[in-house]
């Protein structure tokens, strides 16, 4: 699918951003599995490790969680960072792009979710303010809970840069990307358009 442009309409600005779909299966992506890799990166680098549910070392394996299902839409959303100028710290133009973006993935994909379709999310679940896992509590949503490509074990890097020819950039300071990506994916069993994607998204103007 050619890449769609759209906007989103905030109480402080108009933000524009992209997406791309691309069709394939759930087979097709095993190849970018780098579980232990993903796993050491985690535990080393990031503080949900071993902190909520949908997090490694909790999180499943990609071709465990996708294995009642044939086909996989990966879709990728990008905003130029330019466009959050009136932010004066940097950091935080990367935060209101993503929350901008993540939210409107979010409630599309949970949109799709049914019987016979899935999702794969951005980031760590976000549906709880404080993931049960901190209290040694069982998951208080399991049957709403999302996983992250990178939690299911998932070389995003390398995902992005062969299905959508897109690099994906990291912050660090002083030095302020050009660009943001989330990627996620909706897994079914059944053909549906990306342009009934396409519209669902535009109604989280």
């Amino acid at each position: 699918m050619n890449e769609i442009f759209l906007s989103a309409q905030t109480p402080t600005c108009h933000v524009q951003y992209s997406m791309h779909i691309v069709d394939t299966t759930v087979l097709s992506l095993n190849k970018y599995q780098d579980s232990s890799k993903l796993n050491d990166c985690c535990k080393s680098g990031c503080q949900n490790y071993g902190r909520k549910w949908s997090c490694p070392p909790f999180a499943p394996q990609y071709e465990d969680f996708v294995r009642n299902y044939k086909n996989i839409k990966v879709i990728l959303l990008k905003a130029e960072l330019s466009q959050f100028s009136y932010i004066k710290n940097d950091y935080l133009k990367i935060k209101a792009a993503n929350t901008i973006l993540k939210s409107r993935i979010d409630k599309t994909l949970r949109y799709f979710k049914n019987l016979d379709t899935n999702y794969i999310s951005t980031g760590s679940c976000r549906l709880c303010k404080k993931c049960k896992r901190k209290e040694n509590l069982p998951c208080a949503h399991p049957e709403f809970m999302s996983y992250s490509f990178e939690s299911l074990g998932i070389n995003v890097c390398k995902l992005t840069e062969e299905l959508f020819d897109t690099e994906l950039l990291w912050y660090s300071k002083n030095n302020l990307p050009l660009y943001t990506c989330v990627v996620a994916g909706l897994l079914s069993n059944n053909e549906f358009s990306s342009e009934k994607i396409v519209d669902v998204i535009k109604e989280y103007h």
